[in-house]
Protein backbone atom coordinates (compact mmCIF):
# COMPACT_ATOMS: atom_id res chain seq x y z
CA UNK A 1 0.00 0.00 0.00
CA UNK A 2 1.23 3.25 -0.69
CA UNK A 3 1.34 6.66 1.49
CA UNK A 4 -1.11 8.11 -0.74
CA UNK A 5 -3.55 4.84 -0.55
CA UNK A 6 -3.08 4.70 3.03
CA UNK A 7 -3.57 8.37 3.66
CA UNK A 8 -6.89 7.34 1.41
CA UNK A 9 -7.86 4.90 3.50
CA UNK A 10 -7.26 6.89 6.94
CA UNK A 11 -9.50 9.87 5.87
CA UNK A 12 -12.22 7.15 5.07
CA UNK A 13 -11.87 5.39 8.04
CA UNK A 14 -12.30 9.18 9.77
CA UNK A 15 -15.21 9.83 7.88
CA UNK A 16 -17.25 6.14 8.50
CA UNK A 17 -16.21 6.66 12.53
CA UNK A 18 -18.12 10.43 12.38
CA UNK A 19 -20.98 9.05 10.27
CA UNK A 20 -21.29 6.04 13.06
CA UNK A 21 -20.70 8.35 15.77
CA UNK A 22 -23.08 10.71 14.31
CA UNK A 23 -26.09 7.96 14.52
CA UNK A 24 -25.45 6.90 17.75
CA UNK A 25 -25.96 10.75 19.07
CA UNK A 26 -29.11 10.49 16.81
CA UNK A 27 -30.55 7.40 18.86
CA UNK A 28 -29.52 9.12 21.66
CA UNK A 29 -31.62 12.16 20.62
CA UNK A 30 -34.49 10.18 20.32
CA UNK A 31 -34.36 8.22 23.19
CA UNK A 32 -34.02 12.06 25.38
CA UNK A 33 -36.89 12.52 23.39
CA UNK A 34 -39.32 9.34 24.41
CA UNK A 35 -38.16 9.61 28.11
CA UNK A 36 -39.28 12.92 28.12
CA UNK A 37 -42.55 12.31 26.95
CA UNK A 38 -43.19 9.11 28.79
CA UNK A 39 -42.27 11.06 32.13
CA UNK A 40 -44.28 14.25 31.11
CA UNK A 41 -41.37 16.57 31.38
CA UNK A 42 -42.28 19.19 28.76
CA UNK A 43 -40.25 21.87 30.41
CA UNK A 44 -37.30 21.42 27.80
CA UNK A 45 -38.86 19.79 24.86
CA UNK A 46 -38.40 22.70 22.87
CA UNK A 47 -33.89 21.88 23.01
CA UNK A 48 -34.50 18.94 21.11
CA UNK A 49 -36.00 20.50 17.83
CA UNK A 50 -34.65 23.47 15.26
CA UNK A 51 -36.21 26.76 15.53
CA UNK A 52 -38.26 25.82 12.53
CA UNK A 53 -38.97 22.26 13.18
CA UNK A 54 -42.32 20.71 11.40
CA UNK A 55 -43.80 18.61 14.18
CA UNK A 56 -46.70 16.40 13.24
CA UNK A 57 -47.83 14.19 15.60
CA UNK A 58 -50.97 12.04 14.90
CA UNK A 59 -54.60 13.94 15.15
CA UNK A 60 -52.91 17.12 16.53
CA UNK A 61 -51.78 18.40 12.81
CA UNK A 62 -48.70 19.67 11.87
CA UNK A 63 -47.09 22.39 13.98
CA UNK A 64 -44.45 24.82 12.24
CA UNK A 65 -41.78 26.31 14.54
CA UNK A 66 -41.28 27.01 18.08
CA UNK A 67 -44.32 28.77 18.93
CA UNK A 68 -46.52 26.44 17.55
CA UNK A 69 -44.11 23.68 18.87
CA UNK A 70 -44.66 25.22 22.68
CA UNK A 71 -48.49 25.11 22.18
CA UNK A 72 -48.62 21.21 20.96
CA UNK A 73 -46.44 20.31 24.06
CA UNK A 74 -48.84 22.49 26.62
CA UNK A 75 -51.30 20.88 24.98
CA UNK A 76 -50.56 17.42 25.39
CA UNK A 77 -49.25 18.04 28.95
CA UNK A 78 -52.97 19.29 29.78
CA UNK A 79 -54.00 15.86 28.95
CA UNK A 80 -52.60 14.37 32.31
CA UNK A 81 -49.90 12.33 32.88
CA UNK A 82 -50.98 8.67 32.10
CA UNK A 83 -48.88 5.46 33.59
CA UNK A 84 -48.59 4.46 29.93
CA UNK A 85 -45.50 2.58 28.76
CA UNK A 86 -43.82 3.24 25.95
CA UNK A 87 -40.82 1.26 24.00
CA UNK A 88 -38.96 2.40 20.92
CA UNK A 89 -37.02 0.50 18.74
CA UNK A 90 -36.09 -0.63 15.20
CA UNK A 91 -34.42 3.08 13.93
CA UNK A 92 -33.24 2.92 10.48
CA UNK A 93 -31.03 6.13 10.53
CA UNK A 94 -29.36 7.40 7.50
CA UNK A 95 -26.24 10.62 8.05
CA UNK A 96 -24.94 13.00 5.54
CA UNK A 97 -23.18 15.07 6.64
CA UNK A 98 -24.93 18.06 8.77
CA UNK A 99 -28.46 16.16 8.16
CA UNK A 100 -30.18 12.82 9.00
CA UNK A 101 -33.09 10.47 8.59
CA UNK A 102 -35.04 8.08 11.07
CA UNK A 103 -37.86 5.76 10.53
CA UNK A 104 -38.35 4.57 14.27
CA UNK A 105 -40.87 1.92 15.81
CA UNK A 106 -42.98 2.77 18.75
CA UNK A 107 -45.24 0.74 21.24
CA UNK A 108 -46.98 2.05 23.55
CA UNK A 109 -48.42 -0.11 26.21
CA UNK A 110 -51.91 1.64 27.75
CA UNK A 111 -52.83 1.12 30.92
CA UNK A 112 -55.44 3.84 31.38
CA UNK A 113 -58.78 4.72 30.14
CA UNK A 114 -60.94 8.15 30.68
CA UNK A 115 -64.42 6.58 30.58
CA UNK A 116 -67.05 8.90 31.63
CA UNK A 117 -65.48 10.96 33.80
CA UNK A 118 -63.38 8.12 35.80
CA UNK A 119 -59.99 6.62 35.16
CA UNK A 120 -60.52 2.95 34.69
CA UNK A 121 -57.36 1.23 34.59
CA UNK A 122 -56.70 -2.06 32.16
CA UNK A 123 -53.63 -3.76 31.23
CA UNK A 124 -52.56 -5.04 27.97
CA UNK A 125 -53.71 -2.89 25.51
CA UNK A 126 -51.03 -1.67 22.79
CA UNK A 127 -50.39 0.52 19.95
CA UNK A 128 -47.77 0.47 17.47
CA UNK A 129 -46.26 3.63 15.51
CA UNK A 130 -44.03 4.90 13.41
CA UNK A 131 -41.53 7.72 13.77
CA UNK A 132 -40.44 9.32 10.23
CA UNK A 133 -38.23 11.78 11.12
CA UNK A 134 -35.57 14.53 9.44
CA UNK A 135 -32.60 15.39 11.59
CA UNK A 136 -30.10 18.69 11.27
CA UNK A 137 -26.68 19.41 13.25
CA UNK A 138 -26.87 22.77 14.86
CA UNK A 139 -24.45 24.13 16.53
CA UNK A 140 -22.16 20.45 16.87
CA UNK A 141 -26.32 19.09 18.28
CA UNK A 142 -28.28 17.02 16.43
CA UNK A 143 -31.94 17.96 16.68
CA UNK A 144 -35.24 17.17 14.98
CA UNK A 145 -35.74 19.25 11.84
CA UNK A 146 -39.10 17.47 11.30
CA UNK A 147 -40.93 14.67 12.67
CA UNK A 148 -44.07 12.69 11.36
CA UNK A 149 -45.69 10.12 13.52
CA UNK A 150 -48.84 8.17 13.20
CA UNK A 151 -50.36 4.97 14.80
CA UNK A 152 -50.12 1.93 12.46
CA UNK A 153 -51.27 -1.16 14.43
CA UNK A 154 -53.95 -2.39 15.13
CA UNK A 155 -55.48 0.44 13.66
CA UNK A 156 -53.83 2.74 11.79
CA UNK A 157 -54.30 6.64 12.63
CA UNK A 158 -56.45 8.68 9.82
CA UNK A 159 -55.00 12.09 8.31
CA UNK A 160 -56.40 14.66 10.71
CA UNK A 161 -58.34 15.91 7.51
CA UNK A 162 -60.27 12.94 6.99
CA UNK A 163 -61.20 12.84 10.19
CA UNK A 164 -62.24 16.27 10.05
CA UNK A 165 -64.44 15.23 7.00
CA UNK A 166 -65.52 12.38 9.53
CA UNK A 167 -66.76 14.36 11.77
CA UNK A 168 -68.64 16.79 9.77
CA UNK A 169 -70.60 14.11 8.81
CA UNK A 170 -71.54 13.27 12.14
CA UNK A 171 -69.68 10.36 12.47
CA UNK A 172 -68.44 8.88 15.40
CA UNK A 173 -64.23 9.16 15.58
CA UNK A 174 -62.09 6.59 16.80
CA UNK A 175 -58.48 7.24 17.72
CA UNK A 176 -56.35 4.65 16.21
CA UNK A 177 -59.30 3.28 14.74
CA UNK A 178 -61.75 2.64 12.14
CA UNK A 179 -65.50 5.41 12.76
CA UNK A 180 -68.46 3.65 13.64
CA UNK A 181 -71.04 5.34 10.84
CA UNK A 182 -73.44 3.64 13.13
CA UNK A 183 -72.96 5.78 16.15
CA UNK A 184 -73.94 9.28 15.51
CA UNK A 185 -73.50 12.55 17.62
CA UNK A 186 -76.58 13.74 19.79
Amino acid sequence: MTDDELEERIVELEREVQRQEDVEEIKALHRTYIRRLADRDWADMLELFTDDAVVDLRHHGPRRGREELAGLFAAMHATGTPHDGYLLSSPVVEVDGDTGTGVWTWHRHLCEFSVGGAIVRHYGPWWEGRYRTEYARVGGRWKFRSMRFRLVAPDPDREPEEMAALRERGEVVVLGGPSRAAERRP
